[in-house]
C-alpha cells in the first residue's frame, strides 16, 4: 500500500507540478486553506440562523481548523523537525475525521429540517464542505505521510533559516561530538 501511494503521489506530482513533491504538498495545504476560510465564513452565517448545538457545532470546526491552519502552516514553513512533522500529521488526520462526523451531523440536521418543512439548504451546503474538507486533509496527511522527507529538515544543514539550524546561543546534539566536558564551577 505505501509503495503504491508513493508512486500515485509522484505521478501527481509529475503531472500537476512539474515532478516536485514539494510543491503538490504546498498546493494541497494552500486548497485546505481556502475551503477553511470558506467553512469559517459559513459559521458566522449558521451561528446567526440556526440553533444553539447548530452554532456550537460550526463554531468549535471553526476553531479547530483555525488552530489547525496556523500550527500546520509554522510546520510547513519553519518547524521541519520530525517530532513537529509527526504531530501536524496526526492533527491533520483527527482533524480530517471531525469533518467527517460533521459531515453526517449536517446530514441529520438536513434531514430533521427536511421532516419540518423548512429550508435544509443551509445543512446540505455545511455538509458538502465538511466532506471535502474531510477528503481534503484526508489525501494531505496520505501524501505528506508518504513524502515527508521532502518537509524534514536535512541533518548537518544547521543555517538560521526557515526551518532549520540552531537557536542562537545553542548547540546541536551533532556539534557537541563525544567530547562533552560538563562546566567547572561550584554552586552556591
Amino acid at each position: 500500500m505505501g509503495a503504491a501511494l508513493s508512486h500515485f503521489t509522484t505521478y501527481l506530482a509529475n503531472s500537476l507540478c512539474g515532478g516536485s513533491s514539494r510543491k503538490l504538498i504546498a498546493g494541497w495545504w494552500y486548497s485546505i486553506l481556502a475551503l477553511s476560510l470558506i467553512i469559517s465564513l459559513m459559521a458566522f452565517w449558521t451561528v446567526s440562523t440556526r440553533s444553539s448545538a447548530e452554532a456550537f457545532a460550526s463554531l468549535w470546526s471553526t476553531f479547530i481548523i483555525v488552530g489547525l491552519c496556523i500550527g500546520g502552516t509554522m510546520v510547513m514553513r519553519r518547524f521541519h523537525t520530525s517530532i513537529a512533522v509527526g504531530f501536524f500529521m496526526g492533527s491533520v488526520v483527527a482533524t480530517s475525521q471531525l469533518f467527517f462526523l460533521l459531515f453526517l451531523v449536517y446530514l441529520g440536521y438536513a434531514a430533521d429540517r427536511s421532516e419540518q418543512a423548512l429550508s435544509s439548504y443551509e445543512e446540505s451546503l455545511n455538509a458538502f464542505f465538511c466532506l471535502v474538507q474531510c477528503l481534503l486533509l484526508g489525501s494531505f496527511a496520505a501524501i505528506l505521510g508518504a513524502h515527508r522527507s521532502q518537509i524534514l529538515e536535512k541533518s548537518g544543514g544547521g543555517g538560521g533559516g526557515a526551518g532549520g539550524g540552531n537557536v542562537a546561543g545553542t548547540q546541536s546534539a551533532d556539534s557537541l561530538g563525544d567530547t562533552y566536558e560538563p562546566p567547572q564551577g561550584t554552586l552556591s
